[in-house]
């Protein structure tokens, strides 16, 4: 890559970086544009692969130095997030001979500041399905970046410094890729390790242009990430009922509360009482059966069905002052009966019948035996 294509490059991930911010929360997301957004510091070891290193991956004694970085970054799914990386260290090399036995004896340090942007997939939701009690996670990150650095080679026979074409400014393209693990503290607070791989498009790294066409150094870093996070409710607990029907989600002590007969930690309005048994259900052209009922407007139509695993479309209405989520619309009573039986037997058991006549009138039958 040529020095001016390198340069825009360079300019653009670090002037561009926050239009284009990512993943460690495992709640129910937000979907507006200031929900799931993270910070985090990392710092830890970095030991280069190249010319100047015999063990190419291992580092040999003293060949190992240290870097730090911040990042941020924005959660787009359960599996996909995108993450910005700034790093600033130092990674360094050795080596005393070549493979043919000819001398060498040079000793590197370079500084480096890098910075890239990358997804990170999110390996324990992608295999294992979204699990809001999971706290530890498997992801691998892969991207595109760009590294500055700096060198200075050493003589290891006499510590003086060694002339080289790298001892000058270099920025040059970087692909960084990675494995990683983190715990999450309620959400809100993620600790992690995550061994990072940064192949730069350039071999003067080390300022030796042999044998390696494209030097490397990884990072083995240390991270603590804080959630930023304003869906911050946990997800319910998921209980298996044991019968045929959908898995019910139960929901916390108020947060849905069950369509309310008096006045309530919500709010609500005592709701006026049923009418006397003995209806004639000839004068109803419609019937459904409403599970749910809220004095807020809190819960989507699709929600409800969702988090319910409900197998059939739920709909959303408002009156009185509530919102009520009903399922089935039939003209057949019985039908009627038939659906209100099924969300019974899911777990519902608040669920009831409502009559709908032809002037617009809605009226319960929840108090109806069958």
């Amino acid at each position: 890559m040529t020095r001016p294509i390198s340069k825009i490059l360079f300019i653009f991930l670090f002037v561009g970086f926050p239009a284009s911010l990512t993943a460690q929360s495992n709640i129910q997301l937000g979907t507006r544009f200031g929900d799931n957004w993270f910070l985090g510091l990392s710092a830890g070891p970095t030991f280069f692969s190249g010319d100047l290193n015999t063990n190419r991956f291992l580092p040999q004694s003293g060949d190992w130095a240290f870097a730090g970085s911040f990042l941020f970054g924005r959660q787009i799914s359960h599996v996909f997030s995108l993450r910005g990386q700034v790093l600033l260290g130092k990674t360094a090399g050795s080596k005393e001979t070549k493979q043919d036995g000819t001398p060498v004896n040079l000793i590197f340090n370079s500084t480096v500041v890098d910075g890239n942007f990358n997804t990170m997939i999110n390996f324990s939701n992608l295999i294992g399905g979204f699990n809001p009690k999971r706290a530890f996670f498997v992801y691998g990150t892969v991207g595109i970046g760009a590294a500055y650095f700096n060198t200075t080679q050493y003589s290891m026979l006499t510590n003086e410094v060694v002339p080289n074409t790298a001892s000058s400014s270099n920025i040059t393209a970087m692909i960084p890729a990675g494995l990683g693990a983190y715990y999450s503290i309620a959400n809100k607070v993620n600790l992690g390790l995550e061994w990072s791989f940064r192949t730069l498009t350039s071999d003067m790294l080390d300022g030796v242009a042999e044998g390696f066409k494209l030097d490397m150094y990884s990072y083995l870093s240390f991270n603590i990430v804080l959630n930023l996070n304003k869906a911050s409710k946990k997800t319910a607990d998921v209980v298996d009922y044991k019968r045929e029907g959908p898995i019910i989600l139960n929901l916390p002590k108020c947060d849905p509360l069950p369509v309310p007969t008096s006045k309530d930690l919500m709010g609500m309005d005592k709701l006026p009482p049923p009418p006397s048994i003995g209806y004639d259900l000839d004068k109803f052209y419609l019937f459904k059966v409403q599970i749910f009922a809220f004095a807020q407007h809190i819960y989507s139509a699709e929600t409800i069905r969702t988090r319910y695993h409900i197998p059939m479309p739920v709909s959303r209405e408002y009156s009185d002052g509530l919102y009520r989520f009903t399922v089935g619309s039939t003209e057949s009573f019985d039908e009627a009966k038939d659906i209100l039986e099924r969300m019974v037997n899911a777990g519902i058991r608040d669920a009831f019948i409502v009559g709908y006549t032809r002037d617009g009138e809605r009226t319960s039958l929840r108090d109806l035996e069958f």
